[in-house]
C-alpha cells in the first residue's frame, strides 16, 4: 500500500467530528481572542496580529487531529496504553502552562494586567492542542525503550524505520505550530509597542525568549524518543553485525561496511541537533523572533 493511501486510511481513524471540529474550534478560538481585544482594533498592527493569531490557533487545532492520528498509527505498529504516557504528558503540559504565566506573578507594571493576554492565550491553546502529539512522541519512547522488540531482525529494522519516520513527521508538524505561535507573539509585541502599553515596553529580544521557549518544549518531547531510537538501533546493529569475534581483516572490513550502511539507514550517524536542523522548521521560531527583535520600530 502506498504511503498516501495509508495516510488517508489513517486519517479516517479519527471521527469526522474531531477531524473537522478541532481546526474549526481553533479558528473560532482565534477569532474570539482577536475580536475581544477591543482596545486594539484601531491600531495599525491589529489586523496583522489577528491574522497570525487565527492562523496559529487553527493550525493548533489541526495539530490536535494530527497528533491523534499519529497515536493511532503508533498503536498499529506496537500497542501503547494511555496510562503509559499520561504522566509525562500531563507533567510537561502543566509545567509549560505554569511557566508561560509565571510573569503574571512577577512585580512591576510590565508583568501585570491584561497587556500580554493576547499572546499568552494563543500560546496556551497551542500547548493544550499538542497533548495528543506529545502522547505519540512519548509513546515512541516507550516502544523503543522496551527490552525486546518483537519479530525477526527484518521486522525490527522495519519497526525502527517506521518509528523514526513518525518521529520526524511529528517534529515538522509541531515546529510549524511553534513558528506560527511565535509570529503571533512577535506581532502582538509590535502592536503593544505601538500603543505604548507596559507589555510593549519589554525589550524586543523578549520575543526571542518566547520563540526559544516553544522550541524548547518541542525539544524536550523529541529528545527522549530520539535517544531511545538511537539506543535501540545501535543495539540492533551490534546484534546483526558483531565485530568483536572477528579476527580476519577482510571479514572485519566487510562486516563493518555493512554495519555502517545499516547505521546510516537507521539515522544513527545523525546527532539530535542535526536532526532538528534538518527540519529547519524547528528553528523558524527563533529566526522569526530574531528578525522581529531587531527590526526598526
Amino acid at each position: 500500500m502506498s504511503q498516501p493511501v495509508e495516510e488517508r486510511r489513517l486519517m479516517r481513524q479519527s471521527p469526522k467530528v474531531i477531524r473537522f471540529g478541532a481546526p474549526t474550534v481553533g479558528f473560532a478560538y482565534g477569532c474570539v481572542v482577536a475580536l475581544t481585544s477591543t482596545s486594539h482594533h484601531a491600531a495599525a498592527m491589529w489586523l496583522v496580529w489577528a491574522t497570525f493569531a487565527v492562523a496559529a490557533s487553527t493550525a493548533s487545532g489541526a495539530l490536535f487531529v494530527y497528533g491523534l492520528n499519529r497515536w493511532h498509527e503508533l498503536n498499529r505498529l506496537s500497542a501503547v496504553q494511555v496510562h503509559d504516557v499520561v504522566w509525562p504528558v500531563a507533567t510537561l503540559a502543566g509545567i509549560s502552562l505554569a511557566l508561560m504565566n509565571v510573569t503574571e506573578f512577577l512585580p512591576g507594571p510590565a508583568h501585570s494586567g491584561r497587556d500580554g493576554l493576547g499572546a499568552g492565550l494563543v500560546g496556551m491553546f497551542a500547548i493544550l492542542a499538542a497533548i495528543p502529539g506529545a502522547g505519540a512522541l512519548f509513546g515512541i519512547w516507550r516502544v523503543a525503550s522496551r527490552d525486546v522488540l518483537p519479530g525477526t531482525r527484518g521486522q525490527q529494522v522495519d519497526m525502527l524505520l517506521a518509528l523514526r519516520r513518525l518521529l520526524q513527521r511529528m517534529l515538522a508538524a509541531a515546529g510549524s505550530v511553534v513558528a506560527l505561535t511565535t509570529f503571533s507573539a512577535g506581532t502582538w509585541w509590535l502592536l503593544e509597542h505601538s500603543l505604548g502599553t507596559p507589555y510593549g515596553h519589554r525589550p524586543p529580544q523578549f520575543v526571542l525568549v518566547f520563540g526559544a521557549y516553544g522550541s524548547l518544549i518541542v525539544g524536550v518531547v523529541y529528545g527522549p524518543a530520539w535517544t531511545a531510537l538511537q539506543r535501540r538501533g545501535r543495539v540492533l546493529c551490534e546484534e546483526m553485525y558483531p565485530l568483536r569475534e572477528l579476527d580476519q581483516q577482510d571479514a572485519i572490513l566487510s562486516r563493518a561496511a555493512d554495519r555502517q550502511k545499516l547505521e546510516q539507514i537507521l539515522g544513527l550517524d545523525q546527532s539530535m541537533i542535526s536532526d532538528l536542523q534538518g527540519g529547519l522548521v524547528i528553528l523558524a521560531p527563533l529566526l522569526a523572533s530574531a528578525v522581529a527583535a531587531f527590526l526598526p520600530h
